[in-house]
């Protein structure tokens, strides 16, 4: 009996091996979504060979799941650091699990450095994960270093984020943001947010300099933020959202009184083996 049979997941089609799926991650008609790696270790390994492989890989986050007892474990790296919570590559990682290795479907738990996450399968081809929900406190706009420009609102948002609010959707895509100047802002992510944007209700673009990436393409763990922000200024518990990049995506969000369950299409671009 093999260790797949002994865990009584009998479905799994998966020969050992540290496997690997690229997966783009919350796409749309026109939009091509967030690029993860998706990783499936066979065995645990020394967190600097993890880094290792994320720098290899290239892409803004690779996320590593191995099988632990009846749940999976998940982390998360950019090339550079490993982090505390991603969403895209959650949503990608549920995908793999799901599409690509025929986990039995129902809720799949996964056990990460933001806590337990959970995941489904919806209707009309959607997944979703449940996010921590983030609380949000008024700062003021002078701690962005005038990196944004001028801005409605900012709040901080969760332990290591700002969330700031521009005037429309013409000024987001109109952000033009140094780098530099923006990693002098004492936070890991900045999320500029506005009402409104193409068949959306609202729309977003992700700075993330600290963590070695400039700009995201799409951003689950944002509407950690998005969405409280949201239901305070409209009163609805559910907001879909544009994410404002080269790439594109499209995110659903659901609010709950401790998480918000994120939505969104993934689909496999390649899969191959890890070697050496």
């Amino acid at each position: 009996m093999d260790v797949w049979q002994a865990l009584r997941v009998d479905s799994v089609n998966v020969a050992f091996g540290h496997r690997l799926w690229w997966v783009d991650a919350f796409t749309g008609d026109a939009e091509r979504g967030n690029p993860a790696v998706v990783v499936l270790l066979e065995r645990s390994m020394p967190d600097d060979e993890l880094q290792q492989i994320a720098f290899e890989l290239g892409v803004s986050e690779t996320a590593f799941v191995r099988r632990v007892g009846d749940q999976w474990s998940l982390r998360w790296f950019t090339p550079t650091v490993e982090v505390d919570i991603c969403g895209h590559a959650t949503l990608a990682s549920l995908h793999v699990l799901l599409n690509e290795l025929g986990v039995p479907g129902g809720e799949i738990y996964f056990q990460t450095r933001a806590g337990q996450l959970s995941g489904r399968r919806m209707s009309d081809g959607l997944l979703a994960i449940d996010l921590p929900r983030w609380t949000l406190e008024s700062a003021d706009a002078s701690m962005l270093n005038n990196t944004l420009g001028p801005v409605r609102e900012v709040f901080r948002a969760g332990p290591h984020s700002v969330l700031a609010v521009v005037e429309d959707y013409d000024t987001l895509c109109g952000l033009a943001v140094d780098s530099m100047n923006l990693f002098l802002v004492p936070c890991s992510m900045v999320i500029a947010a506005c009402v409104g944007g193409p068949g959306a209700d609202a729309a977003i673009r992700v700075f993330a300099p600290r963590l070695g990436l400039a700009e995201d393409s799409v951003t689950g763990s944002a509407m950690c933020a998005v969405s409280p922000w949201w239901v305070e200024s409209t009163g609805s518990p559910t907001v879909s959202v544009h994410q404002a990049s080269a790439r594109g995506g499209v995110m659903f969000a659901r609010l709950f009184e401790s998480a918000v369950e994120v939505a969104g299409m993934a689909r496999t671009f390649f899969g191959g083996d890890l070697r050496g």
